[in-house]
């Protein structure tokens, strides 16, 4: 591939600004407990380079999706650097940067000649790259597959635009073993090749078959994974999915154009009626905008950019809904470039009519994307700050309190803990870990009434599960202590025969 001398300098000058930006703006690295500490603090099987680690990378489904090569970047991390979060948040700027720049090469190739000028592609590039919708990705140490997928699915859109097919293939094969997700490279492809450079259909699609057995295998793969760890399907219907899959297209363009009250967790409603009703304004804004693709004065570009985000999204849109999210900011980091593409387009325009005017527009609309990222990198300091910005985006929501709750018990805040932890069990019957929480905190209030109750229900919820035997041996020494020994002691017996490290000397 031949890149002139300006435009790879100008790539690595819109690299380096995403690296600075990401770099100065983000708060000192730690590993979170959500995600990190399953994946990488309490898992050691990845830290290492032997047989046996490349073995169990290629083989895990650990908590869902099939991703060796990000395992195998996790590994060549923990080898140069240790157990550093630092070094490991430092990978994924870098990647990041590094995409951006490729970015801005492809989005170069891809737009219009019409003018000597850069402008189009790079704004494209930052667009991309200094949005707040990427600090998720970025930031989050876990999203590793996120930035490394799409290092090496920009680099199969770039080669394939410079006819290096081979190439391009090979790039695929390490984005989809990053992360599944990346199959969203074929459409891209196949919409650039027919679409956007009006190349023969059927041959586009001929040549599109090695890219698409290696996305077929990948989602092979990783379909399994839709049964294991966080990534099971949530049990409601087709018509259902449909609309919460409506309803994301909408989220993540409306988030694009105003990246404004992002959180790391935006939670579907329990109940399916409040998901449908939820769900209702977005997907006929979605359909809305679909409609308004077709006017014939915008549909040579709004049809192929809005039916290629479409179908990058259909994965993780909800038609395949894994977990208890509505959306998630990193779902867009792939999905939404499409939404850039069209940004350097009009900038591309708007230069050749009114050059100062787009180089303000320019200047001005990445002074707010910097400055929106700078604030939304923030929230991700530690798990107490990520979720106290869920809380207050959305207070009604279980994950969120949930997890606030567990990370100020963690931070022995006990009593800041409670009000959160009273939340998570009035909007989930259901939870008994807050329930043991909760009661634990009262008991060493003194107040042991309430905490009885509280460790009464959560036993009564989890009757035979071994992991509660020490709820249920405190629920005992507590009945004991207000006068009910028979009751109690029945309790602990219970309990040590769940669980026999809990035997000790029973009361007489």
């Amino acid at each position: 591939m031949k890149v002139r001398q300006k435009e790879f300098s100008i790539a690595a000058a819109v690299a380096a600004g995403v690296f600075i930006l990401f770099a100065a703006a983000s708060p000192p690295a730690s590993f979170l407990q959500w995600d990190d500490a399953a994946n990488l603090l309490n898992n050691d099987k990845w830290r290492g380079l032997s047989w046996d680690h490349l073995k169990w990378m290629w083989s895990t489904r650990h908590y869902g999706p099939w991703q060796p090569l990000s395992w195998f970047s996790w590994a060549i991390d923990y080898k140069l650097w240790g157990l550093d979060p630092e070094a490991f948040r430092r990978t994924n700027v870098g990647l990041h940067a590094a995409t951006a720049g490729l970015f801005f090469l492809a989005c170069r190739r891809l737009l219009p000649r019409g003018s000597s000028t850069p402008l189009g592609a790079a704004g494209a590039a930052l667009f991309f790259a200094l949005h707040p919708l990427r600090v998720e990705s970025v930031i989050w140490i876990t999203e590793r597959r996120d930035v490394l997928s799409g290092f090496f699915a920009v680099l199969a859109i770039l080669a394939w635009l410079y006819d290096r097919r081979v190439v391009s293939a090979f790039a695929f094969v390490g984005a989809v073993l990053s992360k599944g997700t990346s199959i969203a490279v074929i459409p891209f492809l196949f919409i650039i090749d027919a679409v956007v450079l009006r190349r023969d259909a059927r041959k586009s699609a001929v040549s599109l078959l090695p890219h698409a057995v290696i996305g077929l295998f990948a989602a092979c793969k990783n379909l399994g994974g839709f049964q294991t760890g966080d990534l099971h399907g949530l049990n409601f219907g087709a018509v259902d999915r449909v609309l919460v899959s409506s309803s994301g297209a909408w989220f993540y363009l409306s988030k694009t154009f105003w990246p404004f009250n992002l959180s790391p967790y935006y939670a579907l409603s329990l109940n399916g009626n409040d998901i449908r009703l939820e769900s209702y304004p977005g997907a006929l804004s979605a359909l809305l905008v679909t409609g308004l693709c077709f006017h014939r004065k915008v549909r040579a570009w709004a049809v192929p950019v809005w039916f290629a985000y479409l179908i990058a999204l259909a994965p993780v849109s909800g038609l395949l809904q894994n977990g208890r999210q509505a959306a998630a900011d990193r779902y867009s980091y792939l999905a939404c470039m499409p939404f850039a593409v069209a940004f350097g387009l009009a900038l591309e325009r708007l230069y050749l009519r009114r050059p100062r005017t787009a180089a303000a527009v320019l200047t001005g609309i990445s002074m707010v994307l910097a400055t929106a990222t700078a604030v939304q990198a923030r929230y991700w300091r530690d798990d107490i700050s990520l979720w106290t910005r869920a809380v207050s985006i959305m207070p009604a929501a279980y994950l969120p309190n949930s997890n606030r709750s567990v990370a100020l018990l963690a931070a022995d805040r006990g009593e800041a803990a409670m009000p959160y932890l009273e939340t998570s069990i009035r909007l989930e019957p259901r939870d008994a870990e807050a329930r043991v929480n909760l009661a634990s905190i009262l008991a060493k209030k003194g107040e042991y009434l309430p905490a009885i109750k509280l460790f009464e229900e959560a036993v009564n919820l989890r009757p035979s599960d071994a992991s509660f035997a020490s709820a249920r041996y405190n629920l005992g020494i507590l009945l004991i202590h207000e006068g009910r020994k028979s009751d109690g002691l029945a309790q602990m017996r219970e309990a040590v025969r769940l669980n026999p490290s809990l035997s000790r000397p029973m009361p007489r």
